[in-house]
């Protein structure tokens, strides 16, 4: 196996460039929605990939558990292992896909109910929706399993690379279905094709690249047992990762009507392009943590995490002081004032974006840890509590409580219970120090992401020019005030930290 380093290096880039690609084919794409044919059909996809995202509780969390599982076989290169497992994931994600195409079967005579005020939708959204269904069910009819192994393995560079190109391919054909032949049915039969091209391509490659391991054989039943375990308590972790991101989708539909849900999905667009960059490192280096994890002591992987956090957070701070300064002059000039939210929900979004992707470095080393199980209560709560929040605050403020309710289960519950877990049960010491550096660098984002808002108000026109003007006037401030807080964090950390990029670059 190649090094950690290496890996990550490599993973980090790949991914970086991939996740800067893939928002700007969404963006050229939901603009030709908007303008050439309306708003409800961004807001009547974004219905349907959350319906399917519930449904894709049928999954269990079974590939985060089968990478885990595949970390220890193939840093022994125990080839019999790896082909047994393969085999293992192949004939179980063959039966997740039926699952999900008899179980999304059965969502049909409800979805008059969940998709109300249509407004200009004129095709049949059951039509629609099957085509959204057989593209989800074919993601695990082909080569999920292969995806698997290539994350185990540390190439998470080849996934990205794969998925870029087929999605590039594929944007440019709903491009043309959209603006040529405004056919929306054409549009999402595409998609069934995007997910058949990106399965083919990557069999391929994960062939080239792996030719020893293939699906052949079976697992002993003490592995099965450990599998079971993990994924019984991923399917928990499910629910809630569920209940944040795909449940809020189909509430402001029902609630409030296609036209809202497709206002909506324009802002997770931008949300969703910047939190990608975050869940692409954390991807890219989970294999190498888990490499480490059964590797390394427990005083060597406090102090990658406390590294990793440190850099963490650092571009936290730079991507939300852009996020709160740019947010809505953006929006104005991809999609028109009309379909803008007022800057309190722009501001709940960011929050959003912040509590979420703080956790991210520690959910790495949770997920390496394989402590679902151990978390399933903390799941449970949290997944309760958010419903709840969601329903109560969706009725009071409305899409505002909506996006509020996730980062208030997250802060009163998953944050505190998940962190106060991982140093019970791995890492032993350091939990103070965690708690402080964390209120630390929050108030460090406070202040420099309210001070970026500020002064970037104040530049007087609007337009290109005008993002132009307050980017630059953001950047400016950002190159002053991260490095003195940087300067004004622990020293220890900043060199470290500076000698980490320097290696990345020279990479």
């Amino acid at each position: 196996m190649e090094s950690r380093t290496l890996n990550s290096k490599r993973n980090i880039l790949a991914g970086g460039v991939c996740n800067c690609l893939l928002p700007v084919f969404g963006m050229i794409v939901n603009a030709a929605i908007v303008r050439c044919l309306s708003v409800e059909y961004i807001g009547l996809a974004g219905t349907f990939n959350a319906v399917l995202q519930l449904l894709n509780l049928a999954e269990l969390g079974f590939s985060t558990a089968m990478t885990v599982n595949l970390y220890r076989p193939l840093k022994d290169n125990d080839i019999p292992v790896v082909r047994g497992m393969l085999a293992y994931f192949k004939r179980t994600y063959r039966i997740i896909g039926l699952v999900v195409l008899i179980a999304g079967m059965m969502v049909c005579p409800f979805l008059g109910g969940l998709v109300k005020d249509s407004g200009e939708i004129t095709e049949n959204i059951y039509i629609l929706y099957i085509l959204f269904l057989l593209n989800k069910a074919v993601t695990f009819l082909l080569y999920a399993h292969k995806e698997a192994l290539l994350n185990a393995a540390q190439r998470f560079d080849i996934i990205k690379i794969v998925h870029v190109t087929s999605y590039a391919v594929i944007s440019l054909l709903q491009l043309l279905a959209v603006a040529v032949f405004r056919d929306f049915y054409l549009y999402s039969a595409i998609l069934i094709l995007g997910t058949v091209l990106y399965n083919v391509s990557l069999n391929v490659l994960s062939k080239k690249k792996f030719a020893q391991y293939y699906p052949e054989g079976t697992i002993d039943e003490e592995t099965r047992r450990v599998v079971r375990e993990q994924v019984t308590g991923l399917s928990v972790s499910n629910v809630l990762g569920v209940s944040r991101d795909s449940l809020n989708s189909v509430l402001i539909a029902s609630f409030f009507g296609l036209y809202i849900a497709g206002k909506y999905s324009n802002y997770v667009v931008i949300y969703d392009a910047v939190l990608l960059l975050f869940l692409m490192v954390t991807k890219a280096i989970q294999s190498s943590i888990g490499n480490s994890i059964v590797s390394e002591s427990v005083e060597k992987n406090y102090g990658n995490l406390t590294k990793m956090e440190f850099l963490h957070n650092i571009a936290i701070t730079v991507c939300t002081a852009y996020m709160i300064s740019l947010y809505q002059p953006f929006m104005k000039i991809w999609m028109g004032e009309d379909l803008m939210f007022p800057d309190p929900i722009m501001a709940l979004f960011v929050l959003y974006f912040y509590i979420r992707v703080m956790n991210e470095v520690r959910n790495a080393y949770f997920s390496a840890l394989g402590y679902w199980w151990k978390a399933k209560w903390i799941f449970v709560t949290e997944a309760v509590v958010v419903v709840i929040l969601m329903l109560c605050l969706g009725r009071l403020l409305g899409v505002a409580g909506i996006i509020l309710a996730p980062c208030i289960s997250i802060l009163t519950v998953n944050y505190i219970g998940i962190t106060n877990l991982m140093f019970r049960e791995y890492f032993k010491t350091g939990r103070k120090e965690y708690y402080a550096n964390r209120l630390l660098y929050t108030v460090i984002t406070v202040i420099i992401s309210g001070t970026a808002w500020y002064f970037s108000n104040l530049v007087p026109f609007e337009g290109i020019g005008g993002l132009a003007a307050k980017t630059g006037v953001c950047t400016c401030l950002l190159l002053v005030l991260v490095p003195s807080a940087m300067f004004l964090l622990k020293r220890e950390n900043m060199k470290e930290s500076i000698a980490f990029i320097k290696q990345i670059i020279k990479a």
